[in-house]
């Protein structure tokens, strides 16, 4: 997903006039943060200290069409048309692990920013998604593990049964529109899909996947970045199916 010369110098111009717009949100990005000594264990709040982020995200978040994790990881179809279904919704592209490019336009939970733990400086980074060129997975850990139990209820004992099933760890790289990045871990907030009207999605943010027995490391599907750019998307709706 490389940019031409021409094209970096037109996305230049478009980070500068969003840089302009959004100079308050970033201040107030880099000035926010919350749980200041606590790792990224519980929801990002409060009220949700008890469930995981992943349901706390999806509790508040409006109703996509289609089910979550990896079984909403589908192409959508169509290039006429293409507009955004909720005004805060930003254009731009998603890749997948298996090398799908998925366009349309995006959008997190209503009234939320991204919240990014930063391990180096013990705190969470609030990060509005309109101040994003870039999101992009970095894989720390990735090992097969063995399955196993415990021998006997009471005796903490393990038996391998011989089956494995592949584990991955993951930080996100965030690629501010002021060319500073963040990284950290992201605890299972959604991202939606918008294109002709049809939403896809949650493509869920996480900091770790699991795949099942008998898969090999390759074959864990996640998202591997999420690009936030008009020219971006328009590009490979230009270049149609097959991409």
């Amino acid at each position: 997903m490389q940019l031409s010369n021409w094209e970096s110098k037109v996305r230049r111009a478009c980070i500068a006039l969003r840089w302009i717009c959004l100079a308050t949100a970033i201040a107030q990005a880099e000035g926010l943060a919350t749980k200041p000594q606590s790792a990224p264990s519980s929801g990002p709040s409060d009220a949700a200290a008890e469930r995981s982020n992943l349901d706390y995200w999806l509790e508040q978040s409006t109703p996509a069409t289609t089910s979550p994790a990896t079984q909403a990881i589908t192409s959508p179809a169509g290039t006429k048309g293409v507009s955004a279904t909720r005004p805060d919704a930003l254009p731009g592209v998603i890749e997948i692990s298996d090398g799908r490019q998925l366009p349309g336009w995006m959008y997190t939970t209503r009234g939320r920013d991204l919240e990014v733990w930063v391990e180096s400086e013990k705190r969470w980074r609030r990060v509005p998604l309109l101040s994003i060129l870039s999101l992009t997975a970095v894989v720390i850990e990735q090992e097969m593990v063995q399955q196993w139990r415990w021998k006997e209820m009471g005796q903490p004992e393990r038996v391998y049964t011989g089956k494995q099933f592949p584990a991955m760890r993951f930080l996100w790289k965030v690629h501010l529109i002021d060319d500073s990045y963040v990284v950290g871990a992201i605890r299972g907030q959604p991202l939606w899909v918008s294109l002709n009207g049809q939403s896809y999605g949650p493509f869920v943010l996480y900091d770790r996947a699991k795949g099942d027995l008998g898969q090999e490391l390759a074959e864990i599907v996640y998202i591997r970045q999420a690009i936030i750019s008009r020219r971006m998307l328009d590009k490979l709706l230009r270049a149609g199916p097959g991409r």
